[in-house]
C-alpha cells in the first residue's frame, strides 16, 4: 500500500470541528504546528463559511445571573454545550452581554467591567485595555442593566487592513455629542476619531456590521430626522443608508394611510442590512415590519421581508431583531434582546413557534457565530 500523501492533511483536516481539532493537536507536534499556523485557521475558516459548516447559535442569558454561556448548531438546534463567561455576573452587579460577532470571534461587554474579545471555541479570551481617562470620565452614564443611550457600541472587521475592531460612542456630560473611539485589535489600543454627527435617543441594540461599516439607528442632530447611519472602519467616515419606501403596497394591516413609523432596530440577516419599523401609531393595530436591502446601498433594493402584529405575534414585538434565517430559508429566528422568549416565524405561512432548547435558559438573547481558530489578540 502506497504511503498516504502528507499533502493531503490539511485539506482534510480544515474540514473538521474545532473541538476535534484541538484534541489532534495533541497527536504530534507537527500537526499541533500545522493547525496553529495562520494559513490553516483561514482556510479552516474559509471552509465553514464555504459549506455554512460549523455555524453555532450562541445563547445568552438574558434573565437570570448566570456565569455561564450556552450554544447549539444552529441547523439542529441540539449538541448542547456551555463554558465560562469572560465576564462572572453577581446579583449586585451588572451583567455582560454580546454586542457582535464575526468570523468566530464574539465581543463582550461589561458595564464595569470593560469589554473583552472572545473566541468560545478555543476558550481564548483578550481584556481590551482601558479607556483614557479624559473620556471616561466625561461619560454622562445612566443607570441601568442593560441598553442605554448612552453607550453605544459596535464590533466589526476592518477587511482592508485585515483589523477587528471595536467601536465605543459616549455621550459627552458637557458637550451635545457622543464621543467616538475606535479599537483596533492589531494595535491593542482605544484612538479618539470624529464625534458622531447623529444623536440616538433610544438605544435597544448594538451595531450591525455589514459592508466594512457598522451601524445604528439615530436622529439628524439639526432636523430630528429618523435614519440609518453607520461609520466605516477602515475611513472612519459616517455615511447615511437610503431610505426605502415609507409604505408597502400591500398594506397588511388594513389602514388607508400608514406610513408615520420610526426605526427601532438595524441588524444583519443573510449577509444583508436589516431593519425592523415600528408602526405602533397605526390607526388600526400595532405593528413591527422587518424590510431587508438587498443590495447594499441601492434604495431601490430595499424589500418588506414580514409583518409582526402586537395581537398576533409571540413575544414583544417592539423590540424585535432578526437574527437569522433557517438553512431552508423559509424561517427567520427573531429575539428581543433577552428579556422574552425568542420565536421563529414561517415566512411561507406567516406562522410563528417559541424557541426550546431543553437544557438551557429559555429567555435569552441569540446570536449567531462560526467555530473557528481565530486569535483574539
Amino acid at each position: 500500500m502506497s504511503p498516504f500523501p502528507t499533502d493531503m492533511i490539511p485539506n482534510i483536516l480544515c474540514r473538521l470541528p474545532v473541538k476535534t481539532l484541538l484534541r489532534f493537536k495533541c497527536v504530534s507536534k507537527p500537526w499541533g504546528s500545522l493547525i496553529d499556523a495562520s494559513h490553516f485557521v483561514k482556510s479552516h475558516l474559509h471552509q465553514s463559511l464555504k459549506t455554512n459548516n460549523n455555524v453555532k447559535l450562541f445563547l445568552d442569558n438574558g434573565a437570570e445571573i448566570d456565569d455561564n454561556a450556552y450554544a447549539v448548531d444552529f441547523d439542529s438546534l441540539n449538541n448542547l454545550v456551555q463554558f465560562p463567561r469572560p465576564f462572572t455576573a453577581e446579583i449586585t452587579k451588572y451583567r455582560s452581554r454580546i454586542i457582535g460577532s464575526y468570523n468566530g470571534l464574539l465581543a463582550v461587554y461589561h458595564r464595569e467591567e470593560g469589554i473583552a474579545l472572545w473566541n468560545p471555541s478555543t476558550r481564548k479570551c483578550h481584556y481590551l485595555p482601558a479607556l483614557d481617562e479624559d473620556i471616561s470620565m466625561d461619560h454622562d452614564t445612566i443607570p441601568g442593566y442593560n441598553y442605554d443611550n448612552s453607550t453605544i457600541l459596535g464590533f466589526g472587521y476592518d477587511k482592508i487592513t485585515e483589523d477587528y475592531k471595536v467601536v465605543k460612542m459616549l455621550r459627552s456630560k458637557t458637550q451635545n455629542c457622543f464621543k467616538v473611539t475606535i479599537y483596533s485589535q492589531k494595535s491593542n489600543t482605544w484612538r479618539r476619531i470624529k464625534d458622531c454627527p447623529y444623536d440616538i435617543p433610544i438605544n435597544y441594540n448594538d451595531g450591525a456590521y455589514v459592508n466594512n461599516a457598522i451601524h445604528w439607528v439615530g436622529d439628524e442632530i439639526l432636523s430630528g430626522r429618523n435614519v440609518i447611519f453607520g461609520l466605516h472602519l477602515n475611513t472612519e467616515e459616517y455615511l447615511e443608508v437610503p431610505e426605502g419606501k415609507r409604505s408597502s403596497e400591500d398594506k397588511k394591516c388594513g389602514a388607508y394611510y400608514c406610513e408615520g413609523f420610526s426605526y427601532m432596530n438595524v441588524g444583519v440577516l443573510g449577509g444583508c442590512l436589516c431593519v425592523s419599523r415600528d408602526f405602533s401609531s397605526c390607526p388600526i393595530e400595532d405593528h413591527v415590519n422587518i424590510w431587508v436591502m438587498k443590495e447594499y446601498g441601492v434604495k431601490e433594493s430595499w424589500t418588506e421581508l414580514l409583518y409582526l402584529s402586537r395581537n398576533q405575534w409571540v413575544t414583544n414585538i417592539f423590540h424585535t431583531r432578526a437574527v437569522g434565517y433557517a438553512r431552508d430559508g423559509n424561517k427567520v429566528l427573531l429575539d428581543d434582546g433577552g428579556g422574552q422568549q425568542p420565536a421563529w416565524f414561517n415566512l411561507e405561512d406567516e406562522s410563528s413557534h417559541l424557541l426550546c432548547i431543553p437544557g438551557a435558559p429559555q429567555l435569552v438573547s441569540t446570536i449567531i457565530y462560526v467555530e473557528s481558530f481565530v486569535s483574539v489578540s
